[in-house]
């Protein structure tokens, strides 16, 4: 069941972020809360309801409410607002996340947080290089951060696409360290690899990756959005390139 922008799979109790492709495998407290509401959606389950759902062992109303803004942590700012706690009676799971008044606006644009923005600019800008890499331009152009990596199976092109030095120089751990885990591939099914990031500051920069290869003359096409456990992008490995399809 698709909650916001994640999917809650009661089997795995697992809740699966579908933008940036990162899943959390949710507590016995965190599932019975989750499972509850869900089963429920749209009506207020009081705190003693909640209560009796959780493990014996874990019914304190701190470890209720901990849980709670775990899954909303989980389901991000924008559908944080699909559960809302009523008053003292309980919590209730919306089917749309509420919407707070000025949080509209009927100009495009105009209510755009920086975050989306810079996200938005950073796509903007890894589209117009994936874009040029589709046409044969009549002179050879060779773009200047083109790196050729070397895999098991081959080489593959990488382009990094930063707005400025002052980034490039801000991503200059991160970059290698993505060069080094891609060349652990034993096979990777593409033959370009452009990556872009949304901010100077590491710490909270959107990845935007995208991923060519030329089939039978038709272009194949892949797209990632990666929001970073760790500034320093130690989460890049050789697990999880396979993961998202780096890899295979």
């Amino acid at each position: 069941m698709q909650i916001g922008c994640c999917w809650f799979d009661v089997s795995r109790k697992t809740l699966s972020n579908l933008i940036n492709d990162t899943s959390w495998k949710m507590s016995a407290v965190e599932f019975s809360v989750l499972d509850m509401l869900v089963k429920h959606r749209g009506k207020v389950l009081s705190i003693q309801e909640l209560l009796q759902g959780m493990p014996v062992e874990n019914r304190k109303v701190e470890i209720l409410t901990e849980s709670i803004e775990r899954i909303c942590f989980y389901l991000e700012k924008r559908y944080a607002s699909l559960i809302e706690r009523v008053d003292d009676q309980g919590y209730v799971l919306h089917n749309k996340p509420s919407v707070k008044s000025g949080e509209l606006s009927s100009t495009p644009f105009r209510s755009i947080s920086k975050k989306h923005y810079s996200i938005l600019v950073a796509q903007i800008l890894l589209l117009i290089v994936l874009i040029y890499s589709f046409f044969e331009p009549a002179v050879d152009i060779k773009p200047e951060n083109k790196h050729v990596l070397t895999t098991q199976s081959g080489t593959v092109s990488y382009f990094p696409s930063f707005s400025s030095e002052e980034q490039e120089q801000a991503y200059f751990y991160q970059s290698n360290h993505f060069i080094e885990s891609v060349e652990t591939c034993s096979v990777t099914p593409w033959r370009q690899i452009f990556l872009s990031v949304s901010s100077d500051n590491p710490k909270n920069g959107v990845i935007s990756i995208a991923l060519r290869n030329d089939i039978g003359g038709k272009a194949e096409m892949k797209t990632l959005k990666i929001v970073p456990i760790d500034a320093q992008w130690n989460f890049i490995n050789h697990s999880w390139l396979k993961k998202v399809g780096i890899c295979d």
